[in-house]
């Protein structure tokens, strides 16, 4: 028995399964081992996501590649990212060029003491 989260399956053919909050298909194993494996499908697409489309679309940081993976449950990874930014979780530094953690509150990089646009 697997010790990862695996719902649903993309082999070639699409099974979704529910969890959480919707019918997905998620694979933990293939996020952490297997980059160019399809790891995650969300509910109202069909659009296939490997580990490097999490890591792209979260301007190559892995560590929040890795929390945008666990926390999307339905939706897809582009959405759940806008909600970070928009309920100020996640911040951008047009200077540093990179995403940080502000955990709800406007906070200035940390690298660089700028506030966020």
């Amino acid at each position: 028995m697997s010790k990862y989260l695996k719902v649903g399956s993309y082999t070639p053919k699409l099974k979704r399964e529910y969890y959480r909050q919707g019918w997905i298909c998620k694979d933990e194993e293939a996020f952490l081992f297997h980059p160019d494996r399809v790891c995650y499908v969300p509910e109202l697409s069909d659009t296939p996501y490997t580990r490097k489309d999490f890591i792209k679309l979260c301007n190559g940081q892995d560590n929040f590649a890795a929390d945008c993976f666990d926390a999307v449950d339905w939706q897809s990874p582009a959405t759940f990212i806008e909600e970070q930014y928009r309920d100020n979780e996640w911040g951008w530094c047009p200077h540093c060029k990179r995403i940080y953690r502000m955990e709800g509150e406007v906070r200035p990089c940390p690298a660089c003491g700028l506030m966020p646009e």
